[in-house]
Order: C-alpha cells, then structure tokens, then sequence
C-alpha cells in the first residue's frame, strides 16, 4: 500500500493554511481542531489518489480558512464548514479529473474567504454556510461539469457585489441556489416517478439499482 501524492498535498494545504493563520490570530487556535480533524478525513484514505479535481478543491477550502481567520479571530468557527467541506470532497462521487468541477468548489470557498476578509469584522462568517453547501452539491455531480462552470460564475458574480457594496451577503444563497440548479437534471439524475409499488415486505431485486 502507497500513499498518493495528491492526499499528501491535501494533507500539507489544510496545515499550512492554518499554521500562518493561527500565529496571525491566536485566539483562533481551537480551529486547529477542525483542521486535525479534516486532515483524518484525507488520512484515512491516504492510499487513494484524490485526484487533482479534489486536491484543488481541498486546497481552495482551507486557504481561504487561512486568510478568513487571520483576519478576524472571531472567524474561527469558519473551519467547521471546512472541515465537512473537507469530508463532503474527499468522500463525493467527483471524478478525479473533474477540473471544472474543482474549480467550482474553489470558486465558491475562494469568494467565501475573501468576502470574509475584506469585511469589518466577522459578521459575514455564516457565508460559509452555503459554501459548503456548494461543495457537497457540486463534487456529487456525477456526470458533466456543467455545475462546475455554474458555480466559478455566480459565487464570482456575487462576491464581486458583496465586495463592492461591503454587504449584500445574502446573495450567498442566491449562488448556491443557481449553482445547484442544473444538479440532476439533463444527466438522468433526476426522473418523475411512473409507478407505485408496495414494498413492505419486498426488496429490491439483486443487482439493481434502487429507482
């Protein structure tokens, strides 16, 4: 059994993110908890290539940990979202090559980070919320990178709002919705059911897959 490269980069991004960002912000060192937490999420499954998809995405998350946190203590509690962002990646249906969809993941953890930055305090934390919320739905796309694509264009659109009106955070929601809006559509992820069968004392046949 191997170790692949891209867990043990994933594994070097999440720590030094968090290092610098703890020194910055000292009162923030309980997220480091989070961060050894999300560095068991990859470790466990060290002998499995990530892929460059999910490294990017890891990556994207705990950098912009990293500078949300050395910019306000208060943000610590970002590294909870990272951290089931972290599983959320790791653990998802992404193909290893699904570039696009990497991007997305980075797009929106990258918009998170910097909107948090460049606020007063560390009112806008709660954006990560949704970010997360991206990055379980995006890395469970399938098939096509469609959602990818979608979410580099509505968390930079609504990043570039938030950051020029220095509010206007709810549009994080708004980014999330429309990034996941083509999710299961298209792709056969998505069907309108056509029978009913009772099936309280009967399983499904072997072989298929639950319809």
């Amino acid at each position: 059994m191997t170790v692949k490269a891209t867990s043990l980069l994933s594994l070097l991004a999440i720590w030094v993110a968090m290092i610098p960002a703890v020194i910055a912000s000292p009162g923030a060192w309980w997220a480091l908890i989070f961060a050894f937490l999300a560095s068991g999420a990859v470790g466990i499954g060290a002998w499995r290539s990530l892929g460059i998809s999910r490294l990017m995405a890891v990556t994207a998350v705990w950098a912009a940990t990293g500078v949300a946190i050395a910019a306000h203590t208060d943000a610590a509690w970002i590294s909870i979202f990272s951290f089931v962002s972290t599983g959320a990646i790791v653990y998802s249906a992404m193909r290893r090559t699904a570039v696009l969809l990497g991007l997305g993941i980075a797009a929106a953890w990258l918009t998170t980070g910097t909107v948090i930055a460049a606020a007063d305090d560390a009112g806008p934390t709660w954006v990560s919320i949704f970010a997360f919320l991206t990055a379980g739905a995006v890395a469970n796309k399938r098939r096509g990178q469609v959602a990818g694509l979608a979410a580099i264009v509505w968390w930079a659109a609504a990043g570039a709002i938030m950051l020029a009106t220095d509010g206007w955070y709810w549009l994080a929601v708004l980014a999330f919705l429309f990034s996941s809006a083509s999710l299961g559509f298209g792709d056969g992820g998505f069907r309108i059911p056509r029978h009913f069968e009772w099936d309280l004392f009967r399983g499904d046949d072997e072989g298929e897959a639950v319809r």
